[in-house]
């Protein structure tokens, strides 16, 4: 009996060893599941809007789509989440910009035909390129807000830490993703596994610039508890938006998008004091 229980033992190990192999050769694909449809001419999906080039600092040529905003008026660098891509955003883009806000939406390197591989210190060297592009366009760093939305909520903040823009604003934001992985995976060991680690909660209380963090009580995908540990963490000025609609990746959509525009103009008007 003791010969088979120690069988037993050994072939769970051995399976669990099996399946922690698996999800650290495969972490990238989780963590980034980039899709590969190249991206659509924006002019027919977002009035005004083009697509343009953005020159990273490592050489690579990336597409983002762009919307200048009004003369003087604020713009949004738009860091995506995860999965889809811009062009999977751009009902959510022609929202923003119906507000009269100007809009870059930055697509990552691995994305949608951009060359290169997607990694967290990539992105942010995305994120930096689009900073730029805005900037040369003469709009000035105070009128430019970030917009964070999940896996990009950590790209954001560290744009933002970086440079002076007026604002930040982060939706659905986690505190690392191996958190959000360990909720998904609990058995598993995603602290010491993970290679791309993301940390929001240790980063947040460097923020220097108005932040706004909405999340919803029905993330099945970010714990809200962990939104709520990154706005607690921040230091002011801060504000938090918290609803019992819509999902993960609908924020905006309910309710989210006034309370956003809201904070731009407030802090627009703090601006121009």
């Amino acid at each position: 009996m003791i010969r088979y229980s120690a069988i037993f033992l050994v072939c769970v190990v051995a399976v669990y060893l099996v399946v922690a192999a698996f999800l650290y050769v495969r972490q990238d694909s989780l963590v980034f599941p980039a899709d590969s449809t190249p991206l659509s001419d924006p002019a027919s999906l977002i009035p005004g809007a083009r697509m343009v080039t953005l020159h990273t600092s490592d050489g690579l040529d990336i597409k983002a789509y762009y919307r200048p905003p009004a003369s003087g008026g604020p713009i949004l660098i738009y860091l995506h989440g995860n999965a889809g891509s811009i062009t999977s955003r751009a009902r959510r883009f022609a929202l923003l910009t119906q507000k009269g806000m100007g809009l870059l939406a930055v697509e990552y390197r691995g994305y949608a035909g951009n060359p290169g591989s997607p990694s967290e210190a990539g992105l942010v060297l995305d994120a930096a390129a689009g900073l730029r592009f805005v900037q040369d366009q003469g709009i000035a760093l105070g009128q430019i807000v970030l917009y964070g939305e999940s896996l990009g909520t950590n790209v954001a903040l560290r744009t933002a830490l970086a440079h002076p823009v007026a604002g930040l604003v982060l939706d659905a934001p986690y505190t690392t993703v191996a958190d959000v992985a360990s909720s998904r995976y609990p058995y598993m060991p995603v602290h010491p596994l993970l290679k791309n680690r993301f940390d929001t909660l240790g980063r947040i209380a460097g923020l220097k610039v108005p932040l706004l963090v909405m999340r919803t009580l029905r993330d099945t995908t970010v714990p809200p508890a962990q939104s709520l540990a990154v706005f607690n963490t921040a230091p002011e000025p801060k504000q938090i938006w918290t609803t019992q609609q819509g999902t993960h990746s609908t924020l905006l959509e309910t309710g989210g998008l006034e309370v956003m525009s809201d904070f731009v103009h407030k802090i627009g008007s703090h601006a121009q004091l």
